[in-house]
């Protein structure tokens, strides 16, 4: 690439997000509680409503720590497990 002076170079902005594998769990009504993103580095991003919580399947820590991810017909252990094997680290 030759770069001229006085010309200026773009580059598109490129959401990685659009690229990722996402999964969402649905209530009885079909309305999604959960958005699970398997992420580059192989945690799980977990958004519900405006919380979001990273989840690391190696050892299923949380990211912040103190919140539940229980919502709707999901509890906390069984969103875990999901991001775990999400990951393929669900093995526990």
């Amino acid at each position: 690439m030759v770069l001229r002076v006085g010309v200026v170079c773009s580059v598109a902005a490129v959401n990685v997000d659009d690229y990722l594998t996402t999964t969402q769990l649905l209530d009885c009504q079909g309305r999604a509680t959960h958005t699970l993103t398997l992420l580059l580095d192989g945690r799980v991003r977990v958004r519900t409503g405006a919380r979001e919580v990273v989840i690391d399947p190696r050892d299923r820590s949380l990211q912040p720590p103190s919140v539940t991810l229980a919502v709707g017909e999901y509890g906390h252990d069984q969103v875990v497990q999901l991001a775990c094997d999400m990951a393929g680290g669900g093995d526990r």
